[in-house]
């Protein structure tokens, strides 16, 4: 018995030492928080409780423990990276750093299928059918789509706009709207009429659909990957959004394979859903005994997953630019004017791709927009061998998970000129004037390396077309401090807490 008690007490005290060392001790020299039990660091730097933005807090904690500092998101460690030398030293060492555990295991939850979360073999095959729809001239053929579906939201703010001075608090749901409504034509070819109606607004169902998925996918970072299985599958809300969003999907694929092969095959070349059809898997079966290098095409599931992948960050990452786009406008005037000043140069409504590319100062204020708030706050990469940073000299080991902070690189002082202060929106800071005083590499909104945003070329294009079309017709007026009182809102991506304007429609 006394052997038994003793093994029993001995047991006791090497659980005891595996809990405290996994869930309550830092690793290494690396300084940071000591993380809680499951939540991490959560709990304590008010992303759990009181809904800190997270860009917020790492900034914050940049301050305190300076280049690297490890933090944990739940019960996953993570080295956060601030430093422009060590972020270039991870982008360009592929074979050392590849896609992050984060969008493979906790992403991969809900869309298992998509290209940010694949490595290897598999994202090879899905990379090479989807990125070359986002290249070069492919995505210029949509610039007429991208205006038309702008041009309807704001004929809806010409009909119901009837008082001047009214506060628009929902401009998130409109951009959101509008851009989704534009993915669904220039990629699927698919009216989602999410741009019908103003009494409609803000309650379409795909829309909702996608905002609980989304808000579905921010829960499973912060959570250990069994229970965020439980978790979705004890969500009622969120297997209803799926079952929607599917319906959808498939309606999309049925819709494109009624054309005919020869149609598909010519019209592959710019469109992303009629090359998605056109390399569906001819037998399925097949290919699923086939090893992965070996493999050939999309199976139902794949095409369905990538459509889910690039519809969800197609709305809501050039959404989120666009509501801040409006906010600053609001707020600097002076920067609306200048905007319309340039483009009322080009007197004609029927907007060509070389003119838009020739709106410099309209380039500078996307550069600083995208600098300040940039559409996700840092992405990751996971270690498959040991490695040292050459800044920080940190020691990384395999496995360790790295987070690239995209935030705090673009705030840093030391890589922008003293005579502008980083944390000031100032386009100017991107002029021919002063851009050689700045170090730009520091502004990586869509990513780095071979991982990098595929579909970001698209993103410029549709948010540059809108934001024209806009400042041809529309002044943005601020709402006052009530209620444009700007701050952040953490979502899938990062969201004015507080926006209100007003809208005089030419």
């Amino acid at each position: 018995m006394r052997s038994l008690a003793r093994s029993y007490v001995d047991l006791r005290h090497i659980l005891y030492i595996y809990v405290k060392r996994v869930f309550f001790t830092l690793y290494g020299p690396i300084p940071g928080l000591k993380p809680q039990f499951l939540v991490g660091n959560l709990l304590q730097t008010g992303i759990i409780g009181q809904n800190a933005p997270m860009n917020i807090v790492f900034l914050k904690l940049k301050v305190k423990f300076g280049d690297i500092f490890q933090f944990w998101l739940g019960p996953t460690r993570i080295i956060v990276v601030n430093c422009l030398e060590d972020a270039q030293h991870i982008f360009t060492h592929r074979q050392i750093y590849d896609q992050g555990d984060i969008f493979v295991e906790k992403l991969g939850l809900v869309n298992p299928n998509a290209v940010l979360c694949l490595r290897g073999a598999k994202f090879k095959r899905h990379a090479s059918i989807v990125s070359p729809l986002f290249r070069g001239n492919k995505i210029n053929v949509h610039l007429d789509a991208i205006l038309d579906c702008t041009d309807k939201l704001l004929m809806r703010w010409r009909t119901y706009n009837n008082d001047p001075g009214q506060i628009h608090l929902n401009m998130i749901e409109q951009c959101q709207q509008l851009t989704l409504a534009i993915f669904g034509v220039i990629a699927f070819d698919f009216d989602l009429q999410t741009l019908e109606d103003e009494n409609n607004s803000g309650k379409n169902e795909l829309t909702r659909a996608l905002y609980t998925h989304l808000n579905a996918a921010m829960k499973l970072i912060q959570l250990p990957t069994i229970i965020g299985r439980i978790y979705l599958f004890l969500n009622p809300e969120y297997r209803q959004a799926r079952t929607i969003i599917d319906r959808y999907l498939q309606r999309m694929i049925e819709q494109e394979l009624q054309e005919s092969s020869i149609v598909r095959a010519e019209r592959k070349r710019t469109s992303l859903i009629a090359s998605l059809a056109t390399s569906l898997q001819h037998d399925e079966k097949a290919e699923a005994i086939k090893t992965e290098e070996t493999k050939k095409g999309l199976s139902r599931a794949e095409v369905m997953g990538e459509m889910l992948s690039f519809l969800s960050a197609g709305y809501s990452t050039t959404a989120a630019a666009l509501v801040w786009f409006i906010y600053f406008m609001s707020k600097y005037p002076q920067v609306q004017s200048k905007i319309k000043r340039e483009i009322a140069e080009y007197h004609s409504q029927c907007l060509s791709v070389e003119d838009l590319e020739s709106l410099t100062y309209l380039d500078c204020v996307f550069r600083e927009l995208f600098r300040l708030v940039p559409p996700a706050i840092g992405t990751a990469r996971t270690l498959v061998a040991d490695d040292r940073l050459p800044a920080t000299g940190a020691d990384l080991n395999k496995g360790d998970q790295v987070f690239i902070s995209f935030y705090n690189l673009a705030r840093d002082s030391r890589y922008w000129s003293e005579s502008i202060d980083p944390e000031i929106f100032d386009p100017d800071r991107f002029s021919n004037d002063n851009i050689k005083y700045n170090n730009v590499a520091a502004s990586i909104p869509f990513g780095g390396g071979h991982r990098q945003c595929m579909g970001q070329d698209l993103a410029r294009l549709e948010l540059k077309s809108i934001c024209v079309r806009f400042m041809q017709y529309v002044t943005f007026g601020d709402g006052g401090p009530l209620f444009n009182a700007g701050g952040f809102k953490q979502t899938d991506t990062i969201l004015p807490k507080h926006i209100g304007v007003t809208i005089h429609v030419d």
